[in-house]
């Protein structure tokens, strides 16, 4: 084996997102020998936690220049540009050639597989310079290392179907290694099942101080249902969710906006299972969602214009599909009852509207937001040219979920601190679900979905007894519940209704005009041209690197 030097971690300074709650530090500080990284368990946490980076790669909020968000390729996102990197979602779209086997912008197969590398040499060199150290102590960073080597598979395998399967303990593949045949896709479920049951098992239920955001036995078993429902296996999707449901989580309550929204401000709050967290600073593990996303005229103060903010926003599709009350009942949102509602779409509506999404009229940090036509925040049409860069929603609202109401926010050298949430505990209760509804179920499919409904004060919904009536109630939950958390793309690729939902369909805004002291709504489409999204999109393409250079590997069919 190449011997390839380990980093190892600084825990001077764990980052602190308030003053009462320590979380992970994962930031490199120097590198070191393998015998270094096994000398004592410090040293051996300090490399370990050098692999967390796998999860902060993975999460929506750390964008690059490209502002990708895996629910950009859905219908629950709009992306205001076209010809800039922020513009490729809307490219994907509206060119049938974007995606290539030469080139894909959405895959992690290298980074990937560099990851798995790396993880896999951690079970080489402990079988070499282990020994010596406490093995209950040993067993904890395993299993996180299982975990992570796990869950790389797993990303790669609901993108691209069976991969190649690299996961020697006894030593790490060399160059005449390089030649290689993919797995099945079900030998890829069962080797990522059961690591992460072996992970469960060694894992422990959770961390102390600085540690706190370290993967835990609930992860595990979390992750192991997610990965069992996306491999339809229903009843060890139903066993881990159970096994969850036994430790230390809840649901925080949620009738109110307020106490709903505390799941995504209140650092390791009960329902988190597996939260990957940031620090605002300068020189701080901080991100840029709010750069790109954030209302328009928040950065006013701090450039001078309103030069943030927009690049993506939420598509109507997504807003409506929060209920609305009226007369004091919970009833689905329709913009053809406008005057049903006093011309006031955006009050009654149910509280995960209003933690997901910011609107015409909302309060925010001091203000309030004027998303209307030559309004401060502004809206744009859609174009294909001229507006790159060009910060206006093209929909009529801005996220909200995930961004930051903090005033220290500069747009400079303080940016987002905010923590990105891969895994909660409202998640299990809808894998479980759909599990028993797999299973014909549906009594106990529809008592889960109750249990999402009743935190926020939703009424329960009439009990569907087959698979296509209940699929639209859950779909709904689903939007409502875990909306910009990153599902959407995989569930309607999971459920086999991804090109029936994307393809040849438009998505729309909300063009708002103020006339005096009332506001025009004008429901429009905000895409040029119906949006292309064939039946080979359901799978990612082998890359034509490793088809180069791996001789026994083989293209997806969709894709020769």
């Amino acid at each position: 084996m190449k011997n390839i030097k380990k980093y190892i971690l600084g825990m001077a300074t764990a980052l602190c997102l308030c003053q009462s709650c320590d979380v992970l530090d994962i930031d490199p500080t120097g590198n070191y020998s393998e015998t270094t990284a096994f000398n004592s368990i410090k040293n051996l946490d300090l490399y370990v936690k050098g692999f967390y980076s796998i999860f902060y790669v993975n999460s929506q909020l750390y964008v690059d220049a490209n502002c990708l968000m895996d629910d950009g390729a859905s219908d629950l996102i709009k992306y205001s540009w076209y010809g800039v990197d922020g513009g490729k979602m809307n490219r994907f779209f509206y060119q049938s050639n974007f995606v290539t086997p030469q080139g894909n912008f959405r895959s992690n197969w290298n980074d990937m597989y560099t990851r798995i590398r790396q993880l896999n040499e951690y079970f080489y060199d402990l079988k070499k310079y282990g020994n010596g150290l406490n093995p209950e102590e040993v067993a904890a960073r395993t299993a996180e290392v299982r975990f992570m080597r796990a869950f790389a598979y797993q990303e790669l395998v609901i993108r691209h179907g069976g991969v190649i399967l690299r996961t020697s303990e006894e030593y790490i593949d060399g160059p005449e290694e390089r030649a290689k045949a993919r797995s099945s896709e079900t030998e890829c479920w069962d080797f990522i099942l059961e690591e992460y049951k072996k992970a469960a098992n060694d894992l422990p239920e959770s961390w102390a101080n600085s540690d706190a955001g370290r993967l835990t036995k609930g992860a595990a078993y979390g992750m192991q249902a997610r990965a069992a429902l996306y491999a339809k296996r229903w009843d060890k999707a139903i066993e881990a969710c159970e096994e969850v449901l036994k430790l230390d989580y809840t649901l925080l309550p949620g009738t109110s906006y307020e106490s709903y929204y505390k799941i995504f401000t209140s650092v390791n709050n009960k329902e988190l299972i597996l939260p990957v967290y940031y620090e605002k600073g300068q020189n701080k593990k901080q991100h840029n969602f709010d750069t790109y996303f954030c209302p328009p005229f928040d950065s006013k103060p701090w450039t001078g214009g309103a030069n943030n903010g927009a690049a993506a926003t939420p598509s109507d599709e997504y807003a409506s599909s929060f209920d609305i009350k009226v007369n004091g009942v919970y009833q689905a949102f329709d913009w053809d009852k406008l005057n049903v509602y006093g011309n006031k779409p955006f009050d009654n509506r149910e509280p995960r509207f209003y933690a997901s999404i910011l609107y015409n009229g909302a309060s925010w940090k001091g203000r309030t937001l004027q998303l209307y036509v030559d309004g401060d925040d502004g809206y744009m049409d859609f174009s294909t040219a001229g507006q790159d860069n060009v910060h206006r929603s093209t929909t009529g609202y801005i996220f909200r979920k995930f961004m930051s109401n903090d005033p220290e926010y500069n747009f400079t050298n303080v940016l987002s601190g905010q923590y990105w949430i891969e895994m909660r505990l409202a998640e299990i209760y809808l894998i479980r679900s759909e599990a028993y509804a797999r299973q014909n179920e549906f009594e106990k499919a529809y008592a889960d979905l109750k249990t999402i409904r009743d935190r926020v004060g939703l009424p329960q919904l009439e009990q569907k007894n087959n698979w296509s009536d209940y699929l639209t109630d859950l779909a709904k939950e689903r939007i409502c519940e875990l909306g910009l958390e990153g599902h959407r793309y995989f569930d309607l690729i999971r459920w086999g209704i991804a090109v029936q939902t994307l393809n040849q369909k438009r998505l729309h805004g909300i063009k708002i005009e103020k006339k005096g002291n009332d506001f025009v709504y004008e429901k429009v489409e905000c895409d040029t041209q119906d949006r292309l999204f064939p039946e080979r999109y359901t799978i990612f393409p082998i890359p034509f690197s490793e088809l180069q250079t791996n001789i026994l590997c083989e293209q997806n069919d969709l894709w020769k």
